[in-house]
């Protein structure tokens, strides 16, 4: 299956080499089932307040975000193996019919705990989708379209943030937050279709290839402990799962780091290199955007009397300011990146500050230009943080850390909803919080989370010191 990779005709390519033709549709297949999977990440940013009114849970709100994460982590880091088993076109059919599996169970769901568990198996089959299509387009597509073929899955991902959460709203201003799940499971089985007519089959059964599972199990479990906080009212009880939940993680990642078919690279954690704090400031940074956007239509409702679809659109301005500047800064290099990974993070810690005084108080509009200000900062720092990570990484390891950055963000989301509902339980929302709840609660998330990137920033410039040495070492 090398041959599409082993002509070399202009080094630049064109648009139209990726947009006709035989990878045309592989590039069809690869945007819906990534623009799919984007969707329903966000989607739930603008259901879950209507779905909590319908059928309760406010408690398990975080754990929507946090078990899709999860399980989004499982499935990209689980496509490897299953991909060597089974070929591609096997692998992306069973992780599309998953997907659609999970967000039927949801829309059919009778409580939020229902709703959770699928949320958990839509991750799943998304997380699968995802990570297979970086791994077609490394087989598919020749050296010099690659370029251009990754730069459409960011575009379905900068469009998806725009529509997911608008998606969700037009659902939820009709109080129908089901038929958002079944609409998605429709398109999903396209997808599954589309997968099984273009995607080709590839070699597989090269032997059996040992699944991680009990890596995968203490990741998992590290980001369940961390959401099953929000369900105790007893602090020290929050306290030790908490402390728990970091030692499991951190079991984890050293089992991995020692594997020998290791998730992440191997000095993915260590602070002592450049690929750890890289890895790290990545890490606080998606921390952060989960913290910044997961009770947003929440508190705009609630608080500002904003109606559903509303509360979406003003949360869609985050995502177009994201969107927006990393367009714009795509071809920066050298110092221009790391001005941006600052400026930006710089901006993640003003605009959280900024939200811990305004999402009570408002002005609405003071609130959307705070998201225009956090959505700007990440889309400064996101793309050169993820070349600046494949850039530092040992040549072994570089397909292994381009991969593994999935399904780290991935579990970015998981840890920053974790410690979200976290905070917002020990400030006392539940179901029925009232107005004098809800607002300093929100107070307390943000006020909290402006530690994330103000600790990544600090980290960030130990990470340009070691770049610096390594730049005068030559290496």
């Amino acid at each position: 299956m090398n041959s599409p990779a082993a002509s070399e005709p202009d080094a630049t390519g064109r648009w139209a080499d990726i947009l006709s033709g035989r990878l045309g549709m592989y590039t069809l297949a690869l945007n819906l089932g990534t623009t799919l999977f984007a969707i329903s990440t966000f989607v739930v940013v603008s259901i879950m307040p209507t779905a909590a009114a319908d059928i309760g849970g406010l408690r398990y709100y975080a754990w929507t975000f946090a078990l899709f994460s999860v399980g989004s982590v499982i499935g990209a880091a689980g496509t490897g193996p299953v991909r060597e088993a089974h070929g591609h076109r096997k692998t992306f059919i069973g992780a599309g019919l998953v997907f659609v599996i999970g967000l039927f169970g949801a829309g059919l769901a009778p409580n939020m705990e229902t709703v959770v568990f699928w949320r958990l198996i839509q991750g799943t089959g998304g997380g699968a989708i995802a990570a297979q299509g970086y791994a077609l387009i490394a087989q598919m597509y020749p050296e010099h379209l690659r370029g251009r073929a990754l730069s459409t899955l960011s575009t379905a991902w900068g469009v998806a943030t725009i529509l997911g959460p608008a998606f969700g709203g037009v659902f939820a201003e009709f109080g129908n937050w089901r038929g958002a799940f079944y609409a998605l499971g429709g398109l999903g089985l396209v997808f599954a279709y589309l997968a099984y007519r273009v995607v080709p089959e590839s070699e597989a059964g090269h032997g059996r290839v040992r699944f991680p599972v009990t890596r995968l199990a203490l990741l998992a479990a590290s980001v369940l402990g961390l959401s099953a906080t929000s369900q105790f009212d007893d602090n020290m009880t929050r306290a030790v799962l908490v402390v728990v939940s970091v030692l499991i993680a951190a079991i984890a990642f050293r089992r991995d780091a020692g594997a020998e078919q290791n998730l992440f690279p191997r000095q993915a954690v260590n602070l002592g290199t450049e690929m750890g704090l890289t890895f790290w400031v990545m890490m606080l940074s998606t921390m952060s955007m989960v913290i910044i956007n997961l009770y947003v239509t929440l508190y705009l409702q609630k608080l500002h009397g904003i109606t559903p679809l509303a509360a979406a659109y003003i949360y869609v301005i985050n995502s177009m300011a994201w969107s927006t500047v990393a367009f714009v800064i795509a071809s920066w290099e050298g110092r221009k990146e790391a001005a941006a990974i600052v400026i930006g993070l710089t901006m993640l810690v003003i605009g959280l500050a900024g939200l811990a005084y305004a999402a009570a108080t408002g002005p609405v509009s003071l609130i959307a230009g705070l998201l225009v200000v956090t959505g700007s900062g990440m889309g400064l720092l996101n793309n050169p943080l993820i070349r600046r990570a494949i850039a530092v990484a040992p040549e072994e390891e570089r397909a292994r850390t381009g991969s593994s950055v999935q399904s780290l963000r991935t579990a970015g989301h998981s840890f920053g909803a974790a410690v979200a509902g976290l905070v917002a339980a020990v400030a006392g929302l539940t179901d029925d919080a009232a107005p004098e709840i809800l607002g300093p609660a929100m107070q307390w998330v943000y006020g909290t989370g402006t530690a994330f990137p103000a600790l990544a920033l600090i980290l960030a410039i130990f990470l340009f010191a070691h770049g610096r040495r390594r730049l005068a070492e030559g290496n």
